[in-house]
Formats: structure tokens, sequence, C-alpha cells
């Protein structure tokens, strides 16, 4: 990869370059300020694959930066990485917003920056497939198609909504949370109910628009700041609320399919269009894996929702008699449907004794 790292410390440029040099075959070029960055970013012939900024620089600090970049053509999806001292976490929201993908604190350690490094590479490496393989397209709608077309179950990126981040870099802003804020935020899943239809009847672009335009309202109704949203796939979308305050799931899903009856890509596609949004889960955990297994609680908690009763227990019935697979990303998926069982077990015992609503 092609690497712009910008830091006002030319002890930790000198540091980058070397670690890079000796480690990787990465070209690392170095710049001391936001401003030196938008001109070297001008000069350059091909572009940069990614990028390492500092937060706290003089004139221009690295979120400003960040932004800048984001909007500069050909860098809408470039990874970037945030460098900041542990008493700089406070930015690292902000960082998120303006469109970092990653983060790592200083003082480095360097198995962790080239682990960074590397995944940003892989990203780099599949952008770079979707742009080769689109580039051999022979007319503008098999173009569109061909870039546009995805799985079901994949994490399609929405793309100019604000509020909305990708699934990855969802998932670092909630690994890099501080554990105060950890104790104070939830996250619940929006659920597109007989997603799989509408995902068989409607073309590509048509899917993703209307994705954009349910993550567009999903943001909108919660109308917090301080929330977040990513799509995870299969038709399910996490948020993040910052504070509870009494949210209640049942009444946000009732605002959110109203607003959705006027939606006009979902009148596009001429399929009955509803989400099911379920529990909000708290993310206080003592590890990174237990805040990440709330994600699957919630993840699940929807899917649950948009089933009926008789579907749900028959597939968490098979779920939990499946072998366990390799990853971990499966066993948390695993571990999600086994507690879901038993909640759904109490529920079948306990009748038909009405929800009630979470805050």
């Amino acid at each position: 990869m092609k690497i712009l790292a910008v830091d006002d410390d030319e002890n930790i440029c000198a540091l980058l370059t070397e670690a890079v040099t000796a480690k990787t075959n990465h070209e690392l070029i170095t710049v001391p300020s936001g401003p030196e960055a938008i001109r070297a970013i001008a000069r350059q012939s091909t572009p940069f694959d990614c990028f390492l900024l500092d937060i706290q620089m003089p004139i221009m600090d690295g979120i400003t930066l960040a932004e800048k970049i984001r909007k500069t053509k050909g860098y809408a999806r470039t990874p970037i990485i945030m460098l900041t001292a542990m008493s700089q976490k406070r930015y690292i929201d902000g960082a998120f917003a303006a469109g970092a993908t990653d983060y790592i604190t200083k003082p480095f350690d360097f198995l962790e920056l080239f682990s960074r490094i590397s995944v940003a590479d892989k990203l780099v490496g599949e952008q770079q497939r979707v742009l080769a393989s689109a580039s051999e397209m022979t007319s503008l709608k098999r173009d569109l198609i061909q870039n546009t077309a995805h799985s079901l179950n994949e994490p399609v990126e929405v793309i100019g909504v604000t509020q909305v981040v990708g699934y990855v870099a969802f998932e670092n802003y909630i690994m890099q949370l501080s554990r105060s804020k950890l104790l104070r935020s939830s996250v619940f899943a929006v659920k597109i109910a007989g997603v799989e239809k509408i995902f068989n009847k409607a073309d590509p672009i048509a899917f993703r628009q209307m994705l954009t335009d349910i993550s567009s309202e999903i943001v909108s109704v919660l109308a917090d700041n301080g929330a977040m949203a990513a799509y995870r796939g299969n038709g399910v979308f996490l948020c993040l609320l910052p504070r509870n305050n009494g949210f209640s799931h049942q009444r946000y899903e009732l605002d959110l399919n109203s607003r959705l009856e006027f939606c006009p890509s979902l009148r596009d596609i001429q399929a009955p269009t509803k989400v099911c949004v379920g529990e909000p889960f708290s993310l206080r955990s003592l590890t990174r894996a237990g805040a990440l297994f709330s994600l699957q609680k919630a993840s699940a908690s929807a899917e649950t929702r948009a089933k009926s009763q008789k579907e749900v227990l028959a597939l968490l019935r098979k779920s939990v008699r499946m072998a366990p697979r390799n990853g971990f990303q499966t066993e948390m998926e695993r571990r999600a449907y086994e507690v879901l069982l038993q909640d759904a077990l109490r529920e079948d015992s306990a009748g038909d004794r009405p929800a009630t609503a979470y805050g």
C-alpha cells in the first residue's frame, strides 16, 4: 500500500518510517501538518491507499483533516487510522463521525500497529478488486449493477447518511468506548421483515437505495446527535444509543414504520415493507468480547420480533444442535442463539402476557 502519515512530531514520523520500512513492503510518506497532507494528496499521480492521522496538530487537527480527505474525490472509502495518546481518547468520537475507520494509541504497540495496517490492506485489496471488475463492464447499466451486487448477508456500507457508518467502523468504535460510556450506552437492532423476498425482487441498485433511505429514517427518528447506526447484513441495522433515557423499542418501531410509509424507494420496490425493532441491550461489560456479544443479542432480538414464535423456536433449536464451527463470529452467534432460546422458552411459558417497554 501507499500510506500517508501525518504527525507534527518528527520523532513519531521517523519511528513510523523505520518500523514500516523494516517490517512491511508498504510505501510510507510522512508530512508534519494537515495543509501539507492536502498538498501531498493533490500532487500524487497515484492515490494513497491508507492514512495515519494524528488527532491533535496545530493549524489543522486530524479530525478536520479526515473530513477534508473524505470530501476529496477518490477517497470516500480509503482507510483512515487515527493516532492518539490515551489522554486524547475523548476525541475518538469526533474522529469516527468525520470518517475514521480505526485508531491506535501512542506509544505504539507495533504488533497492534501492523495488525491495523494489515486490516486496512485487506480492505484496500477488496476495493481494488471491485474497481477492477467494474472496469470490465461494457454498458453503464451492467456496470452499475456489478458495482452494487452483493449477497443478502453482506454488511453493505451505507454512504452519505450522517451518523451511519460501515459495520467494521461501528464495531471498532464500540471497542474503543471508555468503561463509563459503555455503562451508559446500549444497542438495539432494526430488522426489515421479509427482507429475503424484497432482496430477490429488487435489483441491487434499488435494494441499496432502500437501505440508504431506511438508515436515514432510523437516525432521524432517534433525534439524537450522539446515536450511531450501521447495516450488519441480512436486513439488520444496529443502533448505538449513548444514553437510554427510557427508550421504548415498541414506540420507536411504531414511529419508524409510520415514517417509512412515505419512503419513495420502498414504494418503487412495490413490496410491503415493515421493520421490527428488538429490545435494547446494555453494553456494560468487563471485556471487549462481552460488548460485541451485546451486538449479537440485539440482532437476535430483532430477528425474533420479525418471525413467528414457531419459526423462531425451530430456528433456535436447529442452531443450538448444530456442531460448533470455526471462527469467533460463529461462536458468538451460537451463544447469542442459546441465550435467545432461553428467553423464547420463558416467553412461551408465560403465555400471552403483553410486552413491556425497556427503560
